[in-house]
């Protein structure tokens, strides 16, 4: 029992949901799109919102490996609603180049914030520079929390079970049994290449265990209460518990005096099945206030 659970904690890390280039119409209404971060190509789709723009735009970050698609189907849901969606593969996974460490998701979602804020491409995709917000799923909750203070312009962050890797490093230096799951899991994502290029298990465990205070969230209260805030967990979810990794920020924000923040949790695990459709409805209404 002990063993599935930390598992299940491990996905975190680990959910496959996570210049223009020549636009390719998909059958879910996206369009392909690579830009560069420290001279690797990224790709990813852009969902555009129809109509009369220039439109507020979301950068929707994937959960660890991530995928080629869309997350629970929001960027859909959200271009139909008047708002541009953009995500894109974290450099060393799937078609990205380069190599996956924390450092350099981090860094590639500065290099998308710039690409969607240079001249050329906010006037070709219609994006309103001046209303740029992120959400992030998993692994790039925490990913989209943290990088949100690399640009003021991400006036609105929206982390849907978000992992802080600092409580995971300190799960991979007091529990035996998590470690070994968690590495284990690292090294079979790793053995795919068309998946993730990366250390391997063990590499980035030393590499998280010595960078492990740069990723602690709730360090980063007092600038993150500047922004607005949208927490979202899941009661059953044992790969994110709220008690552990969104509670404890949630409260960090509060005491920091944050003026716009929100917490909704539902009686739900980490994939959020039964409750996508309602998760939609409130990232919708949060971006738009």
């Amino acid at each position: 029992m002990i063993g599935k659970e930390l598992i299940l904690i491990a996905i975190f890390m680990f959910s496959r949901y996570g210049a223009a280039a020549g636009l390719q119409d998909s059958v879910d209404g996206s369009i392909s799109v690579s830009f560069t971060s420290d001279s690797s190509k990224l790709v990813g789709r852009f969902f555009p919102a129809k109509g009369a723009g220039p439109f507020p735009t979301v950068i929707l970050l994937q959960g660890f490996p991530g995928g080629e698609g869309d997350i629970f189907g929001l960027g859909q849901r959200l271009s139909k609603e008047g708002i541009n969606v953009f995500t894109f593969n974290y450099r060393g996974t799937w078609q990205s180049e380069g190599l996956w460490l924390p450092s350099t998701s981090l860094e590639d979602f500065k290099s998308a914030i710039s690409f969607l804020k240079s001249p050329q491409i906010a006037e070709s995709l219609s994006i309103d520079t001046a209303q740029l917000s992120t959400v992030g799923y998993s692994y790039g909750g925490g990913m989209a929390l943290l990088g949100s203070l690399f640009d003021p312009a991400i006036r609105k962050v929206v982390s849907i079970a978000g992992g802080d890797l600092n409580i995971v490093a300190g799960l991979i230096e007091k529990n035996p049994e998590f470690k070994k799951e968690h590495q284990q899991f690292l090294d079979n994502c790793m053995a795919d290449s068309n998946m993730v290029r990366g250390l391997g298990g063990k590499a980035s465990h030393e590499w998280l265990l010595k960078n492990k205070n740069d990723y602690d969230i709730v360090k980063h209260a007092k600038e993150l209460s500047n922004k607005s805030i949208f927490l979202i967990g899941g009661w059953r979810d044992q790969a994110i518990r709220v008690e552990d990794h969104i509670l404890p920020l949630f409260r960090a924000l509060q005491e920091c005096g944050a003026r716009n923040l929100k917490i909704e949790v539902f009686d739900t695990d980490h994939s959020f099945e039964g409750y996508r459709d309602l998760l939609g409805d409130y990232i919708v209404d949060w971006i738009k206030q």
